[in-house]
């Protein structure tokens, strides 16, 4: 073919054009919605008489999303939080409003608990909690000279906010909606391609250790990205509903596959580290076999199509696979010593499994664009999400909101600075909004940026734009090009918290009222609270319990152990998934995007030990609930889950060979045991870890600097 049959290859000027559309237009199509938003939130306040339009109109710059179902989300569980923060605040005056020192403890009491738990939730629902808590400051704090008012307040910052939410919610999706779930179609087929193309490069030996590590925290926090945006998309109409379930069946088989495919991966690596093993020689045709079934040519299934085709393939494999490994075992087993045999059982046993978890996997994918199939999905797990923050950051999280108020609030109280109202309000705001984020110091220091970028703004169209003006068609004109710099701020990568903080901080200093007041000596006293405010949010991060935060390696390596030893004595029927959910929420706490420090990376590689850990003794109780095996089988398995319970509580010397020992006890008492084939490849494999490089398993923070 010639150029001339392609004009857009031909002519640079729609090359430029095409690479507009697909990298700006989506920005400023943003920008045009939170514009249309923001004045029409602010109209319908006017007309309506509000007391505060300006609320309404900062509602849209909070809200303000590009997806619509994150929009929405945020938006539900701000609403919810206003509802429950007002319905406290009522509560508050209506109890302590005669006593200012007995309100200010109640009120730093209520915004502490829903602090704790915004920290411990760390997701959209903690949204809500941090709403609740400072909701009801900023009722209250405005109304302790004037109780009597209160009602009003509260009845003004319902309704500000309900208009913010619903003219957002109107905008986005009636003007060129970007719906969630056509977002989630590209969020699977990533998460599938990323995943297939490991196992092809791991079982091809084609990566490093350090390599595979990083793909598998990497798939690992796609797939908790995958599920809080299947959450989201839910708020939206139109058949996601449908296929939520299967969506979360893929993440929950994803995670679950990955921690098989990485088990038997690191069995392997340690085998071939072992220049006398002939195992991995043994097993590559089989990996051959598999790499094979799982591609499209060199490249994983694209559509449902492929993957019907990826599913025939695994299918044909999976049928001859029992056979093949009974002929290695039957040619080969003879040759081998006791161990190298239980090492060739296992890695068969761990190349079954993983096989039938991809086989599941694959035939989710291929199932997720077909809505007609309703009667399956009930067999498919339940739409549940486990995270796992510690309890003690969630308690130091409360407990600091709690004391930022009472301090700045007493300080208020005493200095009878009347623009201290938004410093207090401020600091408390972003010490509940930041404490579910592992950098809450650099969140709040991105906002800071935004409104010391907005201050001048905003005084500039205060006092020499504004005040010129008459008319709201003239007052859009004046705001209109502001309010778009700090929305397409907002679009920039790593520049979102700056966008947000720019445009309320515009909002709050311009004021748009009814009755504009143009008071140069309130704007400046104002502005100074604003900035006051954010450093003292910051200031109580580094001040009270520093370390006590969502994403401290010490705390989240603790609680890496905790689970470990959970998984040894907690009754639950979907344990695994709950482990797994744990730790890989455990993971995306430790902020392992870009480049983790070696401190960060040694943390991993010992959730991924214990990760192997704990799967193993989940496997040997569930053996437990559902075989039949003689006493004193039972009692050995028994005694090795007693043992590891007590080497993740205290991983000491003493404690690993009690267990390895209790481990080689149970070896032997199942040696002769016909369907204990899984039973010695788990026993097998918490002998392998507990063997292989225990000076990799701390409990404390490793000495890597």
């Amino acid at each position: 073919m010639n150029e001339a049959a392609h004009p857009i290859r031909a002519n640079p000027l729609f090359a430029v054009l095409a690479d507009w559309r697909t990298s700006e237009w989506p920005r400023w199509l943003f920008v045009i919605k939170v514009l249309l938003a923001a004045f029409l939130a602010l109209w319908i306040a006017f007309f309506l008489g509000f007391d505060s339009p300006r609320s309404a109109m900062l509602t849209v710059f909070i809200v303000a999303l590009p997806s619509t179902g994150m929009a929405l989300e945020k938006s539900a569980y701000r609403l919810i939080g206003t509802l429950v923060g007002s319905v406290a605040a009522l509560t508050l005056i209506g109890l302590f409003g005669q006593h200012a020192p007995l309100l200010f403890l109640a009120l730093a009491t209520w915004a502490g608990l829903c602090t704790a738990g915004a920290a411990y939730m760390r997701n959209a629902r903690s949204y809500g909690f941090v709403l609740s808590g400072y909701t009801a400051c900023m009722i209250v704090l405005p109304s302790i000279n004037h109780p009597l008012g209160v009602f009003d307040v509260t009845i003004a910052r319902v309704t500000e906010i309900s208009l913010g939410i619903l003219c957002y919610a109107l905008v986005n999706d009636i003007f060129f909606p970007n719906h969630q779930s056509d977002q989630l179609v590209f969020r699977v087929r990533g998460l599938y391609t990323a995943f297939a193309t490991l196992c092809r490069d791991a079982m091809r030996y084609r990566i490093t250790r350090e390599e595979l590590e990083q793909r598998h925290l990497q798939i690992s926090a796609d797939a908790t990205v995958l599920e809080a945006e299947r959450l989201a998309a839910l708020f939206e109409a139109g058949d996601i509903r449908l296929r939520s379930r299967k969506l979360h069946a893929l993440y929950t088989a994803t995670v679950a596959t990955l921690t098989t495919f990485h088990t038997l991966h690191q069995l392997m690596e340690r085998l071939r580290n072992r220049a006398d093993s002939p195992i991995p020689a043994l097993l590559q045709p089989l990996f051959e076999a598999f790499t094979d079934a799982l591609m499209i040519g060199d490249e994983p299934a694209r559509n449902a199509a492929e993957a019907e085709v990826t599913l025939g393939k695994l299918d044909l494999l999976l049928r001859g696979l029992p056979l093949i490994c009974e002929s290695l075992r039957a040619e080969h087993g003879a040759m081998l010593d006791t161990y190298r045999r239980l090492d060739l059982d296992t890695a068969l046993e761990l190349l079954q499994r993983f096989a039938a978890e991809y086989r599941a996997l694959v035939a989710i994918y291929m199932a997720l664009p077909n809505n007609r199939d309703r009667e399956n999905e009930k067999d498919l797990p339940a739409p549940v999400y486990h995270s796992s923050t510690p309890r003690i950051i969630a308690l130091a999280a409360g407990l600091r909101n709690a004391a930022t108020l009472l301090i700045l609030g007493f300080a208020w109280y005493a200095l009878n600075w009347p623009s201290a109202t938004g410093a207090v309000l401020l600091a408390t705001i972003f010490c509940g909004l930041a404490a579910s984020s592992p950098t809450p110091t650099r969140m709040i220091q991105a906002i800071m940026k935004g409104f010391l970028l907005g201050g001048p703004f905003a005084f500039i169209c205060a006092f020499f734009i504004l005040d010129r003006v008459e008319g709201f068609p003239m007052l859009i004109v004046g705001m209109a090009p502001f309010v778009a710099i700090g929305a397409y701020i907002s679009t920039l990568p790593g520049r979102t918290g700056i966008g947000t903080g720019f445009n309320m901080m515009f909002a709050q200093m311009v004021a748009p009222e009814n009755q504009m007041r143009f008071d140069i000596a309130n704007f400046i006293n104002d502005a100074s609270a604003q900035i006051i405010g954010l450093l003292l949010a910051s200031l109580m991060f580094a001040l009270i319990l520093p370390e006590h935060r969502v994403g401290s390696l010490r705390h989240t390596l603790a609680a890496l152990w905790e689970e470990a030893e959970r998984v040894c004595s907690a009754a639950s029927v979907t344990l695994r998934h709950e482990f797994e959910s744990r730790i890989h929420d455990l993971f995306h706490q430790l902020g392992l995007d870009g480049k983790p420090d070696a401190t960060k990376r040694a943390i991993a590689n010992q959730a991924l030990t214990l990760l192997e850990l704990g799967h193993a003794v989940i496997s040997l109780r569930h053996e437990l609930e559902t075989q039949s095996f003689p006493v004193a089988v039972h009692d050995a398995i028994q005694r090795v889950v007693k043992r590891m319970s007590a080497f993740f509580h205290r991983p000491d010397e003493t404690t690993r060979l009690a267990t390895i020992a209790a481990l080689d006890d149970a070896l032997r008492a199942c040696t002769e045991i016909p369907n204990a084939a899984r039973l010695r490849a788990e026993l097998h494999l918490l002998r392998v870890g507990l063997l292989d490089d225990p000076a990799s398993l701390y409990k404390e923070l490793p000495d890597v600097a």
